[in-house]
């Protein structure tokens, strides 16, 4: 975030950005009659320009004409003692009467003269055809100026005004100047004012985790129930804030800085697993979800440079033929065990289900998932090496069972699945259900990469960064905020209640769900999960869970004590207020009033009528370039100068060393 910001209530901001605008829009008349004084200036140096040019053409052609006749007659030249024509018999019309005038503030010497009209500037209008320079070069202001081309309208009526476009020339630019007026000041007031984030700003940050070691049962169950509700809050702002993309997200999305992480949906793609025959829909039926390269600043992490991550995750419902799906002989209930990997307690399978859930009259999906975490070996459960994920990525597997459910329209998709109807008395249209006593499958693969602020090297968070990528304490609040990021744990501990076909439920009847609709599960948990790490971050900025019983402080030396007040996050009610651009317009507007100012308003000071301060800095200023211009001019030339008589001298002595040797021969 800018330093140079106060974070203000809306209130005052609207009070400040108000000022702003009144200032601004004060200035108007002032930043007219200073640009009106330019235009005058532009205007008297073209005039006299191109009477100079004029001037010497004629005078060229002039001694031209008469060295020609000088050949044949001999000019008669003025005798030397001749006394000046008197000034009153001159044939110029403009040698009147002039006098000088000094400026003291500039130095500057202005001749005014008694016999020719003049502009409040001191420039001659004398032989200019054109009315509107005239009336630019006459008018004190420059409403007199549209004056000067409304009035004969006015008087003397539309027949007598021989160029009626000339009023809608005059009518456009004075709506036009208004409208410049008010935008110019409007887009310069809104500067002030830039967005409502502010920087967290409590004293209690921290990593903080449960101590499995702290040996209370209370703790423990309040450490299940205080991820459950993480988990909870990440699946609710992803279901309120991921999917809406309008601008009316209601209140609770507008906490964090971003109001979502941006992802790209892959379909179609290739089978994750390190065996293509594990996923049941072939070869090229897995989706993908991908967030690319991210800025950690998108999270609200607030420094100079930050890291960058990656979230990928790619799913697909599992092959449940056998042998990974068997029915056990000698059970009499419907008994069925998923062979998709071992148990560390020497159970061969990874999942057993007995019975027909149908028959359960809950209306409900029974759910139970299983996790392969980075550090395999420290793993309940270890997966077949036909379905390992690839390096450096987490496998969360998930069975589904759907219990007394009835759906309004057969459902073909692979994990929600319910073809077999049934009638019911009074009712045309049969309901349906499933009757496989079976749990779906669906598996996840997770890969998340950090990466450095170039984005150049990645690695991921189980390894420590390289040693050419520093790790100051944005890191550490980086790379934890990415530890549950995972679909492990968008729905571990809230089982079916993840699911949006349980919200799908009413009594016993669920509203129809697509074929595909294990895609747009896979899709929200994908969301929890990037809902998890904004949630996260702004958990260790605030240190939430400091007071929790059975939790300890696990931050980083390097980063103890440096994790608060570098988490943006959004205020309501408050509104981000550039101090340049409060205490800057007001005096850019005050100073152009002190420009438009008269001169001989200042005690002493002896000028022409009209003159701005304005003008004297100009005048000044122009005065100085040209004197640069003038001694850069005299340091070429005597550079140059003394350039060509050092090779001069050079060349009479080799010249003067050669007619030596030749007198010597």
């Amino acid at each position: 975030m800018d330093q140079y910001q106060i974070l203000a209530t809306d209130f005052w901001s609207q009070w400040m950005t108000a000022f702003v605008a009144v200032c601004l829009t004060l200035t108007t008349p002032y930043v007219f009659k200073i640009a009106r004084s330019f235009l005058v200036w532009g205007f008297g140096i073209l005039t006299t320009a191109g009477k100079a040019w004029s001037s010497a053409h004629t005078s060229g052609s002039s001694i031209e004409r008469q060295h020609l006749l000088a050949s044949d007659d001999e000019v008669a030249q003025p005798s030397a003692t001749e006394e000046p024509a008197d000034a009153s018999t001159s044939k110029d019309p403009e040698a009147s009467t002039t006098s000088d005038i000094t400026n003291p503030s500039t130095g500057a010497t202005v001749q005014s003269s008694q016999g020719r009209p003049k502009s409040a500037h001191g420039v001659s209008t004398r032989g200019s055809q054109n009315p509107a320079i005239q009336n630019l070069l006459l008018s004190p202001d420059s409403r007199d100026t549209v004056w000067q081309y409304v009035k004969p309208w006015l008087q003397r009526g539309a027949r007598e005004f021989r160029a009626p476009s000339k009023t809608m020339i005059v009518v456009a630019t004075v709506l036009f100047g208004l409208f410049v007026a008010q935008a110019v000041a409007g887009v310069f007031s809104a500067k002030i004012a830039s967005d409502n984030a502010g920087l967290s700003s409590s004293p209690y940050c921290g990593i903080y985790e449960y101590d499995d070691a702290a040996g209370e049962d209370e703790a423990y169950r309040q450490d299940v129930l205080n991820n459950r509700n993480k988990e909870a809050r990440a699946s609710q702002y992803a279901r309120t804030c991921y999917d809406s993309g309008s601008s009316s997200a209601p209140f609770s999305c507008n906490m964090f800085y971003n109001q979502s992480i941006a992802y790209k949906t892959l379909t179609d793609q290739r089978c994750p697993f390190a065996s293509s025959d594990m996923c049941s829909q072939g070869l090229y039926s897995a989706i993908t979800f991908d967030t690319g390269l991210v800025d950690a600043s998108i999270i609200g992490i607030n420094a100079r440079a930050t890291h960058k991550f990656r979230r990928k995750t790619t799913c697909s419902p599992l092959n449940m033929s056998e042998p990974y799906v068997q029915s056990v002989p000698s059970s009499t209930n419907d008994t069925y065990r998923y062979h998709y990997g071992s148990k560390k307690d020497s159970t061969a399978y990874t999942f057993e289900t007995s019975g027909r859930p149908f028959q359960w009259l809950a209306p409900v999906y029974s759910l139970h998932t299983y996790f392969s975490s980075l550090y395999p070996s420290e793993d309940h459960w270890q997966p077949l090496p036909s379905l390992k994920p690839p390096a450096d990525s987490t496998l969360t597997i998930i069975f589904v069972a759907s219990m007394h459910i009835y759906h309004t329209k057969p459902s073909l998709d692979p994990i929600f699945h319910a073809t077999e109807p049934r009638y019911f008395d009074g009712y045309r249209d049969p309901y349906y259900y499933n009757s496989d006593p079976r749990a779906r499958v669906l598996a996840c693969v997770d890969k998340t990469e950090l990466c450095s602020p170039d984005g150049k090297t990645c690695w991921p968070p189980s390894a420590p960064p390289p040693r050419h990528s520093p790790s100051p304490p944005p890191y550490w609040l980086t790379k934890w905020s990415l530890r549950d990021s995972n679909i492990y744990s968008s729905l571990n501990l809230r089982q079916g209640a993840a699911l949006l076909a349980q919200e799908s439920i009413s009594q016993f009847i669920s509203l129809p769900l697509g074929s595909k609709h294990w895609q747009s599960e896979a899709s929200q948990l994908f969301s929890t999960s990037l809902a998890r790490i904004q949630y996260d971050a702004w958990d260790i900025a605030t240190g939430a869970d400091r007071e929790k019983p059975g939790y300890v402080e696990i931050t980083p030396d390097e980063a103890k004590d440096r994790l608060c007040g570098i988490v943006k996050t959004k205020r309501e009610n408050y509104t981000n207020v550039n101090l340049f651009a409060f205490i800057g317009l007001p005096c850019l507007a005050f100073t152009i009033f002190v420009l438009s100012w008269d001169v001989r308003t200042f005690p002493g000071v002896d000028a022409p009528k009209g003159v701005m301060v304005a003008d004297v800095i100009a005048r000044w200023t122009v005065n100085m370039l040209a004197k640069v211009l003038v001694g850069a001019c005299r340091l070429i030339a005597f550079v140059s100068r003394t350039a060509m008589e050092f090779l001069k001298g050079k060349t009479r002595e080799r010249h003067g060393g050669s007619d030596g040797a030749s007198a010597s021969v």
